[in-house]
């Protein structure tokens, strides 16, 4: 990969004018002096999109809007120009430096195993993508999983990858080479999709809408050399009923945060909550998301440095592991046949229950976690 020399921002809002199509602006002084940019209403809103060129890594970090949020984001003024009374919509335009700068960190981490492939980065793990470039339109095929060790990434086979719609925006993280430049592309996704939350998803699907989202850029459509990605058949299945808090498996579980170098990062506890509604797809292991919530106390020498995000997926794995060795393989078993065939009965949410409390502290690096006997309090 050629560094570039020179680093580039931009920023560009994606608007709909008189036609009700949505384009591309670009509005890269007004995010550079952090002056209000007008609208003719606030419904035009629909995206705000920056771009860093940087070190032989493009970046680009895409937010959505639905209407409701538009309406919030957008600030109606008013002010007084030759005696009269004059509204207008604004919106204040921010560039995401950090999450730029997160991905090219990460672009440059994952630059030795990123081939011809794309790589989706969701909710912790790395799905490899098969990119087949048809014509105008390309295709894409999930390959494998990528697990960081500390030899470096170990890729395994994959199946499926499927996951239920949040309330909130779909974070996806997407990185490819461009076919073009000597360049890696590397895209964050932070916005909705087209079915309604509680439904169930896959990564493809929600990787090929995310890429099309931003095809309207000409940054990204001609360093990509996509034109448009095929969205697959959304997947079978009604959407999921939210579980009462009687029905779900909530536990906390203490842990101590360390930087890389071993500097005392965080302390206190993470929020976790067994998955009663999907298992791994590759495994059938159990599945534990984790959350940071408001119990963990940073070091304030790190701030701006360490980040929850970092740890995430290791947590989420050991704390995984643990549960899972916890209940026991036959057991676990069990427990995944119930949930692949939504037979799980409130019997077995006691058992669950038992089985995470009093688990033990763990100490935590970005790359690596340990069960520690003596327990951190918060």
């Amino acid at each position: 990969m050629v560094a570039s020399r020179q680093v580039k921002e931009e920023f560009y809002i994606r608007r709909v004018f008189d036609d009700n199509v949505p384009i591309f602006i670009e509005a890269t002084e007004y995010a550079r002096k952090q002056s209000p940019y007008p609208l003719s209403s606030k419904k035009a809103l629909k995206a705000t999109c920056g771009v860093r060129t940087d070190n032989g890594v493009v970046a680009f970090s895409l937010r959505t809007y639905t209407a409701r949020q538009a309406e919030k984001e957008v600030e109606n003024v008013t002010s007084t120009v030759e005696g009269r009374r004059v509204s207008r919509n604004v919106l204040h335009p921010r560039m995401p430096r950090r999450t730029l700068h997160e991905l090219i960190t990460t672009a440059h981490v994952l630059s030795e195993v990123l081939g011809d492939e794309v790589i989706v980065e969701h909710d912790g793990r790395l799905h490899v993508l098969k990119l087949i470039r048809t014509g105008e339109e390309a295709d894409l095929r999930l390959t494998g999983l990528l697990t960081e060790t500390e030899d470096g990434y170990v890729r395994s086979e994959a199946f499926d990858a499927v996951f239920t719609l949040p309330v909130a925006r779909v974070h996806l993280r997407i990185f490819l080479r461009s076919p073009i430049r000597d360049r890696i592309l590397a895209y964050a996704f932070n916005g909705y999709l087209d079915r309604k939350p509680g439904r169930p998803e896959t990564v493809v699907r929600a990787t090929a809408m995310a890429l099309n989202s931003l095809i309207g850029l000409a940054t990204f459509r001609m360093l990509s050399g996509l034109d448009r990605v095929r969205v697959p058949p959304a997947p079978l299945g009604g959407e999921i009923r939210p579980r009462t808090p009687e029905e779900r498996v909530i536990f906390r579980v203490p842990v101590l945060l360390f930087s890389d170098e071993g500097v005392p990062a965080a302390r206190g506890h993470v929020g976790a909550e067994i998955d009663l509604d999907r298992v791994d797809p590759v495994t059938g292991d159990l599945i534990v998301h984790i959350t940071e919530g408001e119990e963990l106390e940073w070091n304030p020498a790190l701030a701006g440095t360490a980040k929850f995000q970092d740890y995430g997926r290791v947590l989420a794995e050991t704390i995984s592991a643990m549960v899972n060795s916890a209940l026991g393989t036959e057991r676990v078993h069990d427990l995944a046949y119930d949930i692949m065939l939504s037979s799980l009965s409130p019997e077995a949410l006691p058992a669950l229950r038992a089985a995470v409390s009093g688990l033990p502290g763990l100490a935590a690096k970005p790359s690596r976690a340990e069960v520690r006997l003596a327990q951190p309090t918060p």
